[in-house]
This record gives C-alpha cells, structure tokens and sequence, in this order.
C-alpha cells in the first residue's frame, strides 16, 4: 500500500486469509477503510468456541493432523485423494466447480513444496500445537476493530460453527452479517451473485 502511495485499502478475506486479515485489521486499523470476510471466525470468538464449544473442537481437530511434519505426503497420495474429498468434490457435486478446474487444484497443490507451504501456516500458527493451544487467550493489539464490517457466512460450513458470530458485535460494532442457507465454507463460490450484491451494497454505503 504505502508503495502505491495508498493510506487505506478495502480488505477482502477467506479462511486462512480471513485469520491474516483480522490480525492485519486489529495491527493495522489506520489501513483498512472497510474489511469484507467470508467464513472466516473472529479470533477473539473462535478461541471461544475452540474452548467452549466441543462441536467446534472436532470441526476443527483436521488442524492437528496438519500440524504434523509428514502430513503433506498422505494429503497428496493416490492424486491427492484427501483433498479432493475435501475441497474440490464438494464443489463438483454443487456444480460451482468443473473436474477441469479441479484438475488445475491438483496440479497446482503438487508442485514442489506447495503442500507443505501451505500447511506451514498451521504449523506456525498460535494454535500449535493443537490440543495444547485450544484454551489459551489470543492476544491482539485492540479489543474493537471500529471500521465497518462485512461478514458473509455459510450456515452450512462444516468447518466452523453458526456460533463463531455470536457476539461479534463486541469486537466488531459497526458489523453487517448476512447468513446463506445451505451455503458451505466458500459462499464466494457457491453464491457469487449474490456475495457480489452483499459487497456492492455495503461498498456504495
């Protein structure tokens, strides 16, 4: 940004680039004009859940199996069988995505060192190691992020629970959340339309 000379940006975020996103916000708040998130759990409320919520611990228990050092090898094994099972058939099956494009998802994922970049992220992440890290407070800069916020949310993500976004308001005051029934982890994909008329209408405000 200050290379652009720019002094603020609208932040758009997903999953692990929502948990960049909301410590960038927190860190940085000066930069960040308006921030947009897609199924992507406040850390302050995600903690909470991890801690207090046993539907969300197992939701998320996949993060210890990434954490492991050789886990990148199972992932990729039999064309990247697990995967595929987890992030491409779903979208083949809603038909959001194209087995062309999910050919172009195994190609990429088995590029030299791509899996374990990716699940470096895990590995450095403050929830390592797993099991150990689920009760123990995050620590952010500011307790309130004040620029407006958009929040698109999938009830049906099965990857974070609907209760992640009870009590955002606390952290997160000038908040609009818009839920989408039957909508999983990426409503991006699965309902660009009408993300893309979510974001057009809180961008214009």
């Amino acid at each position: 940004m200050e290379a652009f000379d720019e002094k603020e940006c609208v932040l758009v975020a997903h999953d692990w680039g929502g948990a960049v996103a909301w410590a960038f916000a927190y860190t940085y708040p000066q930069y960040v004009k308006k921030l947009v998130m897609f199924d992507a759990p406040h850390p302050y409320t995600f903690i909470r859940e991890l801690a207090e919520n046993p539907a969300q611990r197992e939701a998320s228990s996949y993060m210890s199996f990434f954490q492991q050092p050789n886990s990148q090898d199972e992932l990729l094994a039999n064309n990247s069988e697990k995967l595929r099972k987890m992030l491409t058939e779903p979208g083949i099956k809603k038909g959001y995505l194209t087995k062309e494009e999910e050919a172009k998802y195994v190609e990429a994922w088995n590029q030299p060192n791509a899996m374990k970049s990716m699940l470096n992220y895990y590995r450095a992440s403050s929830l390592y190691p797993f099991e150990e890290r689920v009760h123990k407070p995050v620590a952010l800069p500011h307790k309130v992020f004040q620029s407006p916020t958009l929040i698109v949310w999938g009830n049906a993500d099965e990857a974070f629970e609907n209760s992640n976004l009870d009590g955002i308001e606390e952290y997160v005051p000038n908040v609009t959340i818009h839920r989408l029934d039957g909508v999983g982890h990426a409503p991006q994909h699965e309902k660009p339309e009408k993300v893309n008329e979510f974001m057009r209408d809180f961008l214009n405000k």
